[in-house]
């Protein structure tokens, strides 16, 4: 009956971790719907209205907008939420105001956004915004796809070197002057069909160059700066500009905003894409499993753990990860659980964390501080499992080394009373049981005398007579 009940609990863990698989592909973020998120009104005047577009002499003229905010890591669930105010924007003939605070991201998800906004058949402003914010790496691309650029007063733009983001293959110095000179490229056409300055970029991307908002207005990075979204709209109102073969009239004195906001599965997948999240994830996932085998019961933390684990390997998925790291994390895990599982007294967990902590520093190795997962949280994750760890091998461990308390070998050494006299065999009593016993070297014990169990055969125990209740006995099994 044990076995089957074993056997079935695995057999509901597995079909558990089948299904969370296909939660995971169905969460891809390739697979985001456009229409997954709400929006929600700011306004300028008393309500929302409905946007129009009217057109004057072959100009349209555009008198609301929508505001989309990117805000962290460029990610692939970024480049979804983009594409879909974009496309809801065009859809209801609204221009779109992007806000924007990034230190960058990856280059795939950087190119969809801007060849997304280049291709827009509406105006495309971004707004780097509010103070103290950056558009840094990729943000100087999308800042540069931009039909006007904003900057807030106290914020910076700049250091657009590419990084290698390529894990465990190192990009030799011949490549990676490839990629280089295929970024500034890149940046010199945006310059070139924006209108801003191209010299600039060029050093943006070649030497990691930044300026603050006010050196990014002298220099025709920018086309004005502004302090809120009230001044921004001040500012472009009344101008005019060219894209997809329109001419579009910004008439944004009046104009409405409609903020929109990210999906709650758009929203969680972008923050935990973040590599310090995702690497907490991933450990929370280890603890759990590791805590199922050393405490089995009914799986929760097992569950719980595969769980993370799952949303741990979806974010490493999209990060540039070194597979040798996470290699060396897996392995930890095996010699973590054959240490709890077999009760070696912790010569396998040592090995398992001096290999925990080398595949967490190499897990993601790349030049993009912003991917890097920060040393304090490897260390101090490494020391809440060693801990853990050190508490429940030890409790294993005393397990292994104590006496079995039930069934026959838990017998041993305990005393029983006579009830049929031992010539050399009879019958004695012991935890309310009644057993056949068979006293040693053939001694004959009288009923009522109390014996001490020495061994087992078969149904049989092996007694003795019992000292003093004052001398201790120690009996071996044979």
């Amino acid at each position: 009956m044990i076995k089957i009940k074993k056997y079935k609990k695995n057999y509901l863990f597995i079909i558990f971790f089948l299904l969370l698989a296909t939660i995971f592909l169905l969460l891809q973020p390739q697979k985001i719907s456009a229409d997954s998120s709400s929006c929600t009104g700011v306004k300028a005047g008393d309500r929302i209205r409905n946007i129009y577009l009217i057109e004057e002499g072959g100009t349209k003229e555009i008198t609301n907008f929508y505001v989309c905010n990117i805000e962290g890591i460029i990610d692939p669930s970024i480049s979804n939420y983009v594409k879909k105010c974009l496309d809801k924007s065009q859809i209801a003939n609204y221009g779109l105001i992007i806000t924007m605070d990034t230190p960058g991201g990856l280059e795939d998800s950087m190119r969809d956004i801007v060849k997304n906004m280049l291709n827009a058949s509406i105006p495309v402003i971004v707004f780097v915004y509010p103070e103290g914010s950056r558009a840094a790496s990729a943000g100087v691309f999308i800042t540069y796809a931009s039909d006007i650029a904003v900057m807030s007063p106290g914020t910076s733009i700049g250091a657009a070197h590419p990084v290698n983001l390529g894990g465990e293959e190192q990009i030799s110095e011949e490549m990676m002057d490839k990629v280089v000179n295929d970024s500034v490229s890149f940046i010199i056409n945006l310059a070139q069909s924006k209108g801003r300055n191209a010299d600039w970029a060029e050093k943006a991307v070649r030497e990691s160059v930044s300026i603050t908002s006010t050196e990014a207005l002298e220099l025709e990075v920018i086309d004005f700066t502004a302090s809120g979204l009230e001044e921004l709209l001040e500012k472009i109102d009344g101008k005019t500009l060219e894209k997809q073969n329109n001419t579009f009239l910004l008439n944004s004195a009046v104009a409405m905003t409609e903020k929109i906001e990210m999906s709650f599965v758009s929203r969680f997948l972008h923050i935990i894409s973040n590599p310090n999240i995702a690497y907490l994830l991933f450990m929370l996932g280890i603890f759990g499993i590791i805590y199922e085998f050393s405490q089995p019961g009914l799986g929760i933390s097992g569950a719980i753990g595969v769980i993370f684990i799952i949303l741990g390997l979806y974010s490493f998925s999209i990060l540039p990860i070194n597979y040798a790291g996470l290699g060396l994390i897996i392995l930890a895990i095996i010699l973590f659980i054959l240490d709890v599982k077999l009760g070696l007294g912790g010569v396998m967990s040592i090995a398992g964390i001096a290999s925990m902590l080398l595949g967490s520093f190499l897990l993601i190795d790349t030049g993009a501080p912003y991917l890097k997962i920060a040393t304090s949280l490897i260390i101090g994750i490494t020391a809440v499992i060693s801990g853990f760890l050190i508490i429940a091998i030890r409790a294993v461990y005393k397990v292994h080394k104590t006496k079995p308390v039930t069934g026959k070998s838990g017998l041993i050494g305990e005393k029983g009373e006579v009830l049929e006299v031992l010539e050399p065999v009879g019958q004695i009593k012991i935890h309310g049981e009644i057993w056949k016993a068979l006293s040693e070297d053939s001694e004959r014990i009288k009923k009522g005398e109390k014996v001490l169990i020495t061994s087992i055969d078969g149904l049989t125990l092996h007694v003795k007579k019992a000292k003093n209740e004052n001398t201790k006995d120690h009996p071996t099994e044979k």
